[in-house]
């Protein structure tokens, strides 16, 4: 982490330079992952909005995940205040596998994420839960209850969000 301490500084809350910058360095190291987790978990002021954003754009470029990785990126939902720390965690969703066994607390997640004040937050967390709901039948009727309340009464970005999910085309199908 030391090492990328002073790239990280160089964040103004906006720009994400810094941020490529240590992607491109990682993307090269067979031991990326265990680099950018590092990040994540360390107590420097951009680590969370950073490190998540370095891991969403590895995954993007192709880093392989283990299973373990859904448990990580559950503990850092849970513990993100920061909305764009929250918005990267619920897009790499898409891309790694969620094992059974992290389906309840990936579900819990998701579904106070639902309410959150930012849209996109909203958008991704049903995202999550549609993602939950096609994995788990022990999920889908209540994921498609929040999805179709949501489609028909939240923002129009979560609503374009909650139509391009797997589960709500079934419906519409």
């Amino acid at each position: 982490m030391n090492a990328y301490s002073k790239i990280l500084d160089q964040y103004d809350g906006k720009r994400i330079a810094p941020f490529e910058e240590i992607a491109n360095a990682l993307s090269i190291r067979p031991d990326a992952l265990e680099q950018v987790t590092a990040i994540i978990d360390s107590d420097h002021e951009h680590a969370h909005v950073g490190g998540t954003w370095i891991l969403k754009r590895l995954i993007e470029l192709g880093l392989e995940t283990p299973a373990g990785l859904c448990q990580d990126i559950i503990r850092w939902l849970e513990i993100a205040t920061d909305k764009n720390s929250r918005l990267h965690l619920l897009q790499i969703l898409d891309r790694i596998e969620l094992p059974d066994d992290y389906h309840a607390r990936l579900y819990a997640v998701a579904t106070e994420y639902a309410t959150d004040r930012n849209t996109l937050v909203r958008a991704w967390a049903y995202n999550a839960i549609a993602l939950i709901g096609v994995a788990n039948p022990d999920y889908k009727d209540d994921a498609l209850t929040k999805l179709k309340t949501a489609a028909s009464s939240d923002a129009p970005s979560v609503n374009a969000r909650i139509r391009n999910t797997a589960l709500y085309k079934e419906i519409k199908n």
